[in-house]
């Protein structure tokens, strides 16, 4: 993304109604030549005249209705050639405008094209050198040698990443206008004497300098009427601390001074506020820090300050505010907020899309990364046709410069391709993705041939994603490789860039995990231990890791904790520790609702992978929750198969699974409902059979094991049907349908019993107390007081679940069924106003809550038990449960006074 150009604007503020024009006047001269002027220039304002220069260079633009000290924005254009010095567009009207000219700075646009090119190969040629003497300088028997390397190289990466924008400010430099200290340290540094450049420019003590100029300005714009030669002075100075503040930075970059580039950003940033580049560029350098909170914060800001400017200006800072719009969505996405992130960067997109087609060659990079970021969160999204057609758009722009920019065209076709690559992925053709990202790959090491180490990062990046794909495909070995590679350069850089590269070997760590999982053969006699341990240890060192990150930044790094624990939960599962698994899978089951709640397309599939997992484990001890996650995940499933997406595979696994939950679920009283029962089940084998066999045609060998499996279950289902034909039908005893009823919910209350989970026993709570109602109203189940008993309990999981509303309409509900209430019926089920208190704190309707503690003061439940000490230990157990309440004292309090 290009760097926001400098810019000291402030909105032109409405001019008074007199009759006299302000002129304006000034000169615009070529960059480096000694002062030549630049004739034929347009030079135009609003509320002012269109004008052009005249032979030695001069302009004059007459605004109506300005004062001195007014605020203007010039418009400059002329073609070939280009502003060096953007922020010299902005202008406060002079109050004598012929002895304090305003001179604008432009350059030949091939002259300007060269210069760049001969900056960005001497800034890369400085790196080297740094980079190679501070290694020489280093004392290889240290224990701390290897360490140090790593850490050089990992800022010598983020130089590298930083070159184009040190370029282009290296450009920007008009040797006619800066001071001779200044000309000095550039001598040094075009002759690579970094440390003496540094040295020359402490000597203007810059950070002191600028806070002393700011507070004179300050003074002088507090007074009345304000001499122009004094704030020409201020401004003069102001610029010149400013200007060797951003060489400073410049050279601490080059030098691997992070730290200090760091400290000169966010001085800037606070104190020269009007100069909304410092604003943008620490916005940046906190973005890269993965800082997203504050970053965010500041593009926010720019947004609404770009925004009115624009509006006020004639489009002038189109590309400031995309630039503000394209960051801001960025950090929305990372953030999982795609609606928003979607908007911010449509809009950036809309703006550069306009900017492009007025100027290919300025704007062709940041529009095509925009083009990329809008594809990706469409494919996130599931809108995969308008994603492929942004990405082929994409494709169409970069062409133009397959030629004349060459490493920039490489760069960018191997991010559309990595793109292009995820999209296939979301659609499981992974093929598609193998093809893709090996370009991609191919690209990002033909780069860093060119620029050494400058690609790591990258190259890693595509390694992690190519082996995922391998993982898919069973290229284990493949995949074990490339996941290796990128891990060591992760681990090499996490110790100096920990907040950057800590996520990145997390995400590593995961898919190690797969990997050695799949090599470990866990579930059989020959399990590799070795292989085993690694990949515990891998899922162990991720999920630690994420954890950790997610509670400090939970919008971005919950969907990477969700999939750790995710795919620890099948590690686990393999190797038949089943109570670790389920709390796996329960804990991804739970994030991945939350996050599919805000985001329904990018995260609803992996909520139903999951629930199928959950739901496999339960089906032989747990059947009733096993069909309730089998039933949530289909609808999922159905749900985009109805938007016309592939989904044959998905739901003819659940639909296998179904079956096979059926195959050992359901009680049958009687000879007739037994082979009703096994009939149905022999069908639902029978439809599954030519589903698998025609996935076999598409995927040769895929499905075959599939295939078997439901042969093999057609023939036992069979085999029992016929048995159970043969059998006399006084076998079974017969039951009446309230007896029925009674044995289903005493199996439904052992099940809740038992088991482990909280949410489980959320979930089987619903589905009891769903039935006992079914029951009740069919006239099969007459126990109204269990029913009370039934919806209090479920009261009780909402409240741990944190869903405190349906926790207040359960125990509601308890206390005023929908049932005629027997004799005895409110005093045994009063207990449950104590939930509803808890229900009703915890939603802060602390009044109301207050009345039912107060009213249970000083009474008893029928137990003995008396209704403050239940209170003030429900309280406990919610507070070891983590669920607080600045309210929770008064209520203790109130309690026991």
């Amino acid at each position: 993304m290009n760097k926001l150009y400098s810019v000291l604007f402030f909105l032109l503020v409405a001019l008074c109604h007199n009759g006299n024009a302000q002129k304006l006047y000034g000169f615009v001269f070529e960059q480096n030549s000694g002062n030549k002027p630049v004739t034929g220039v347009i030079v135009k304002s609003m509320l002012a005249n269109q004008t052009l220069t005249t032979d030695n260079g001069s302009y004059t633009l007459n605004f109506q209705n300005g004062k001195p000290g007014h605020s203007a924005v010039l418009i400059i254009e002329k073609e070939k050639w280009v502003i060096t010095e953007k922020s010299k567009l902005e202008v406060n009207l002079p109050l004598d405008p012929f002895n304090h000219p305003h001179n604008i700075i432009m350059c030949r646009a091939d002259v300007w094209a060269k210069q760049n090119q001969d900056n960005k190969i001497l800034l890369n040629k400085l790196l080297k050198d740094a980079l190679q003497k501070q290694k020489a300088a280093l004392n290889k028997q240290s224990s701390d040698y290897q360490k140090t390397i790593d850490s050089l190289e990992e800022q010598y990466v983020r130089s590298q990443r930083n070159l184009g924008e040190i370029t282009e400010a290296l450009s920007r430099v008009n040797l006619d206008e800066v001071s001779e200290t200044e000309k000095a340290a550039y001598a040094y540094f075009t002759e690579g004497k970094i440390e003496e450049a540094i040295l020359l420019r402490e000597t203007l003590q810059s950070e002191k300098n600028l806070l002393i100029a700011n507070q004179r300005l300050k003074e002088l714009k507090s007074k009345t009427l304000v001499n122009d030669s004094a704030l020409a002075s201020v401004y003069n100075t102001i610029n010149l601390h400013r200007r060797n503040l951003k060489e400073e930075i410049t050279l601490a970059q080059l030098r691997f001074d992070w730290k200090t580039a760091e400290r000169k950003l966010k001085f800037l940033a606070e104190n020269d506020s009007l100069n909304y580049e410092n604003l943008f560029s620490y916005g940046d350098f906190l973005y890269n820090q993965n800082d997203f909170d504050k970053a965010d914060m500041i593009f926010e800001k720019l947004i609404s300050v770009f925004t009115t400017l624009n509006q006020a200006n004639a489009n002038a800072f189109g590309p400031n505010l995309a630039d503000a719009l394209y960051k801001s969505g960025i950090i929305k996405k990372a953030k999982q907020q795609f609606s928003n992130a979607e908007r911010l960067i449509q809009q950036s997109y809309s703006i550069y899309n306009n900017l492009y087609k007025k100027d290919v060659n300025t704007f062709i990079q940041p529009f095509t990364e925009i083009a990329v970021a809008l594809a990706d969160i469409h494919g996130r999204l599931r809108l995969f046709s308008k994603a492929e057609n942004e990405y082929r758009q994409a494709l169409l722009i970069i062409d133009q410069i397959k030629s004349s920019n060459r490493n920039i065209y490489t760069s960018l076709l191997a991010e559309i391709q990595s793109g292009r690559a995820a999209l296939s992925m979301y659609t499981n053709d992974y093929s598609a993705a193998e093809k893709l990202f090996k370009e991609a790959l191919s690209k990002r090491r033909s780069l860093d041939s060119i620029y050494p180490l400058s690609q790591e990062p990258d190259i890693a990046a595509v390694q992690t994603k190519l082996a995922a794909v391998y993982i898919q495909q069973k290229k284990i070995d493949a995949a074990k490789v490339l996941l290796t590679r990128s891990l060591e350069v992760y681990k090499k850089f996490q110790q100096t860039s920990p907040l950057i590269f800590t996520p990145l070997a997390a995400e590593v760590q995961a898919l190690l995990g797969d990997v050695y999982t799949a090599r470990a053969d866990l579930g059989t006699y020959a399990v590799n231990k070795p292989d085993s341990t690694a990949a515990h240890d891998y899922f162990s060192s991720s999920l630690q890791s994420f954890r950790i990150l997610a509670t400090q930044t939970p919008e971005v790094y919950e969907p990477a904790l969700a999939n750790t624990c995710y795919h620890f939960g099948i590690f686990f599962n393999e190797a038949a520790e089943s109570d670790s698994a389920e709390a796996l899978y329960t804990q991804a089951i739970g994030l991945y609702e939350k996050l599919a709640s805000q985001t329904p397309a990018a995260f609803d599939i992996p909520l139903a992978k999951a629930q199928q997992k959950l739901a496999k484990l339960y089906t032989l001890h747990n059947s009733e929750s096993a069909k309730i996650l089998l039933s949530k995940s289909l609808a999922i499933y159905k749900k985009y198969a109805a938007a016309k997406e592939n989904m044959e595979l998905p739901i003819a696994d659940i639909m296998f699974d179904m079956a096979i939950v059926n195959r050992y679920a359901g009680t049958a009283y009687s000879k007739q409902e037994k082979e009703h029962l096994l009939k149905q089940n022999l069908q639902e084998f029978k439809e599954l059979l030519p589903v698998y066999e025609r996935l076999d045609d598409k995927y040769p060998g895929v499905y075959k094991e599939d295939i078997e499996s439901i042969k093999t279950f057609i023939s036992s289902t069979d085999n029992e049907l016929q048995r159970i034909q043969q059998l006399d039908s006084s076998v079974y005893t017969s039951v009446s349908d309230s007896d029925k009823a009674v044995q289903e919910l005493s199996g439904m209350m052992y099940d809740i019993q038992t088991a482990t989970s909280l949410s489980n026993k959320l979930m089987l709570q619903q589905s009891l107390v769903a039935k006992k109602k079914a029951y009740i109203k069919a006239g099969n189940f007459s126990d109204i007081i269990s029913l009370g008993h039934d919806l209090n309990s479920l009261s009780w999981y909402l409240l741990f679940s944190k869903k405190y509303k349906e926790a207040e309409e359960a125990a509601t509900e308890a206390l005023n069924p929908a049932f005629k209430k027997p004799e005895g019926y409110d005093k045994e089920i009063e207990y449950a106003k104590a939930n509803l208190a808890h229900a009703l704190l915890l939603q802060n309707k602390f009044d109301d809550a207050k009345k039912i503690y107060t009213s249970l003061k000083g009474r008893n439940y029928i137990d003995g038990t008396s209704y403050v000490s239940m209170c003030l230990d429900d309280i406990d157990q919610l507070e070891k449960a983590g669920i607080t309440h600045k309210d929770f004292e008064k209520i203790k309090t109130l309690l026991v006074e």
